[in-house]
C-alpha cells in the first residue's frame, strides 16, 4: 500500500470556494495530486479548485523508481503561478503553471498550455540517461475527485495509452 501515499489534493489554499454555479475552467491552480500507474510509471498533476486537472504528466523510470518516500512541497498563492514537487533522495517531480500567461513548466522545460497539457516524461531516476520530456497533446482533462484524474484519463483514451506504451518501447532501445 506504499503506492498510494503519492495521493495527495490540497485545496484551499487560493482561498476559492468550490460550489453554487459551473467552476470556472480557467480558475488558478488550487491543488495537485499523484497516483502510481504501474511499478515503472507514475503520474503526477496541477488540478483547479474544482479537483479538474490542469496540466497531466507521466514520469517512467525503472521498475520500483517511484516506491520510495516523497516530500511534497507546494506553492499554490492566488494570483502567483503555482507549482508543486514531489522530492526523494534521487529524484525531484516538478510542475509549474502559470495560467495567466499560459506557460507550464514539466521538469525543466517550459511549454505552452495551448500545445499540450499531458506530457510523458522518460528516464526518471536514471542518473547516466538525460530526461526526455514528450509533449503527447491538449486533452479534456478529468476531475480527480472521486478516482484519480491519471488514471480516469487513460481510461477515456485508449489512444493515449497506446502512445505512451509506444514512446515507452520506442525509447529503450536508445
Amino acid at each position: 500500500m506504499r503506492h498510494l501515499v503519492l495521493i495527495a489534493l490540497v485545496l484551499g489554499l487560493t482561498g476559492q470556494v468550490v460550489g453554487g454555479s459551473e467552476p470556472d475552467k480557467n480558475a488558478p491552480v488550487a491543488g495537485f495530486g499523484g497516483f502510481p500507474i504501474s511499478k515503472s510509471l507514475t503520474s503526477m498533476w496541477l488540478a483547479g479548485p474544482d479537483y479538474r486537472a490542469r496540466l497531466m504528466v507521466y514520469f517512467h523510470g525503472p521498475e520500483g523508481w517511484h516506491d520510495v518516500k516523497w516530500k511534497v512541497v507546494t506553492h499554490l498563492e492566488k494570483g502567483k503561478p503555482a507549482w508543486a514537487e514531489f522530492r526523494s533522495e534521487k529524484v525531484t517531480l516538478h510542475l509549474w503553471m502559470d495560467l495567466d500567461v499560459g506557460d507550464v513548466e514539466v521538469q525543466t522545460r517550459k511549454f505552452s498550455i495551448i500545445e499540450a497539457n499531458t506530457f510523458l516524461v522518460l528516464h526518471v531516476a536514471e542518473p547516466s540517461t538525460p530526461q526526455k520530456i514528450i509533449p503527447l497533446g491538449v486533452f479534456d482533462l478529468p476531475s480527480s475527485a472521486g478516482e484519480p484524474a491519471s488514471v480516469l484519463l487513460l481510461r477515456a483514451n485508449p489512444d493515449l495509452v497506446s502512445r505512451i506504451k509506444k514512446e515507452i518501447s520506442g525509447d529503450s532501445g536508445r
